[in-house]
């Protein structure tokens, strides 16, 4: 087994330096995009569109190609107070939620927690976050879909091609085999046949996991991961103004103005908390649909095992049944192509895949320091409270 697998990793090996040499320049290419887009928007000027967004979902010959979603975020620089109010009104569905302390049984744990996040970001009431939602669940959706084609659909039938290659091919090129499986018949021939059906089967395997698979799942990632990274840097950009306006709305205002004052110090408070609890429940989104990617995966890969063990069972039934190949030498080549296929080629489906995302590189909940905000905001009024009476009193 381990001379195996150093021949099965040594037939991967071209097919690795070619993945990582497109995913590097993919991923170039969009880190590059998206460092100009959002540093043209620091400023903050009007609703954030990428510019990726025209180009529209397809597929390639085997998978699904997903497009880069559009950011839409208005930016705090340009709220009016009657918009920071409405971000507060949002606010309140967090605030006021009475959190279920018995969830559902019939349900997935992930549904379950998923199902309050939805709720406290106004999902279905046309919220900031409504389309952030959309999109991850979207992409959670496509890249399983086209795991599941690899593991239940490509896998199975590339395994029945190997098994039915021998059959087919010594009829066909050698009279002398007659028909009947390659490896019924003594001698090097015949083992040379299923040998070559073998490592035929491996290397469409190799070629379809590696080139369409592999970067099409790494693009569909990229541009979640460019759309999230931008996502994060807006709301963060968000918390930092909004910060600002709670901490210096006094500026402008005079004795006369104290209603107004008390009003907008109020809701740019809760804004800047609602920014930082927004971005909070966003990560706990990408969490949640990483999550399932991860698992489901492993449940395909099971589940497709399986099914092939099935298909081998069967083709080794009909084999003996019919007298054109022995089930031992059927369910031998069967259980060389599963091992190799889902514990050696496609046994990192995920961590391969999901490798390009860079989180490290995101304005993240623990990094916008909530706490110290809060910290100096009060400290900061108070301070202020002491010295102006304290003068008053020397006055």
């Amino acid at each position: 087994m381990g001379f195996f697998s150093i021949f099965l990793r040594f037939l991967n090996a071209p097919f690795l330096a070619l993945s990582r040499l497109l995913r590097g320049a993919s991923l170039q290419t969009v880190e590059k995009s998206s460092a100009g887009r959002i540093a043209k928007n620091a400023g903050g000027e009007g609703r954030f569109e990428d510019e990726g967004a025209a180009v529209a979902d397809g597929r390639s010959l085997f998978f699904k190609r997903l497009a880069r979603p559009t950011l839409v975020e208005r930016t705090a620089a340009d709220l009016t107070i009657e918009e920071a109010k409405e971000y507060a009104a949002e606010a309140l569905k967090f605030y006021t939620y009475p959190f279920p302390l018995f969830a559902p049984a019939d349900f997935f744990y992930e549904e379950v927690e998923q199902g309050y996040v939805d709720h406290v970001l106004g999902r279905n009431e046309g919220s900031a976050d409504a389309n952030f939602l959309d999109i991850m669940d979207r992409f959670r959706r496509e890249l399983n879909g086209n795991t599941a084609r690899l593991f239940l659909v490509y896998a199975p039938a590339l395994l029945v091609l190997t098994i039915g290659a021998p059959i087919a091919l010594p009829a066909a090129f050698s009279p002398l085999l007659g028909e009947k499986f390659a490896l019924a018949v003594p001698g090097a021939e015949g083992f040379a046949i299923a040998g070559l059906a073998l490592a035929a089967g491996l290397f469409l395997l190799m070629l379809l996991y590696h080139w369409p698979y592999k970067v099409t799942q790494q693009q569909n990632l990229l541009g979640l991961d460019n759309y999230v990274t931008s996502k994060f840097s807006r709301i963060n950009q968000n918390f930092q103004v909004a910060k600002r306006r709670a901490m210096n709305v006094e500026r402008n205002m005079r004795m006369h103005q104290a209603a107004e004052l008390k009003e907008e110090a109020g809701v740019w408070t809760i804004n800047y908390q609602w920014f930082a609890m927004r971005l909070l429940f966003c990560e706990m989104t990408v969490r949640n649909k990483l999550y399932q990617i991860r698992r489901n995966t492993t449940l395909y890969g099971v589940a497709g095992a399986a099914l092939s063990v099935a298909i081998a069972l069967a083709l080794a039934y009909a084999g003996e049944a019919t007298g054109l190949a022995g089930a031992g030498e059927i369910l031998i080549l069967s259980a060389l192509f599963i091992a190799a296929a889902y514990l050696v080629i496609m046994a990192h489906a995920t961590r391969e895949t999901l490798s390009v995302l860079q989180p490290k590189e995101w304005n993240r909940f623990h990094l916008v320091d909530l706490h110290e905000t809060v910290r100096d905001h009060v400290g900061e009024d108070k301070l202020q409270i002491v010295t102006f009476r304290d003068r008053n009193r020397l006055e």
